[in-house]
């Protein structure tokens, strides 16, 4: 008598979003600069979903600075705080208008914007 022996297999199918994070993950610095070219916003954010983008943002403060930064490397410092915040829980997303968070702002290259009067 033969003994059998069945395996199951079984396929997991990966969402768009996951799919699109993979390919994400697997480019150069240089294919993701292509891809994602620097942006200007109106304030500072961090989103859970530009995660591995290595967007460089650039904004201007209430402080009339102009202030740039790398999303990957701020985010990555600020994730551990944002997780236990609803706002992040529920939107994947933070912002905040007025500044940069003083956490950080090291991470960020200012410069002081100079009024010009006419």
């Amino acid at each position: 008598m033969k003994k059998e022996t069945k395996v199951e297999v079984v396929e997991v199918a990966l969402t768009n979003k996951e799919l699109i994070a993979q390919a994400i993950s697997k480019l150069s610095p240089e294919e993701l600069a292509a891809i994602y070219p620097p942006i200007e916003r109106a304030n500072f954010v961090v989103r859970k979903g530009w995660l591995g983008r290595n967007q460089v943002i650039t904004f201007v403060n209430n402080k009339n600075q102009r202030i740039t930064y790398n999303h990957d490397e701020v985010l990555k410092i600020m994730l551990p705080k944002l997780s236990i915040m609803p706002c992040w829980i529920k939107r994947e997303y933070w912002s905040q208008s007025t500044d940069m968070p003083s956490n950080v702002r090291h991470l960020a290259k200012i410069e002081n914007l100079t009024v010009v009067a006419e």
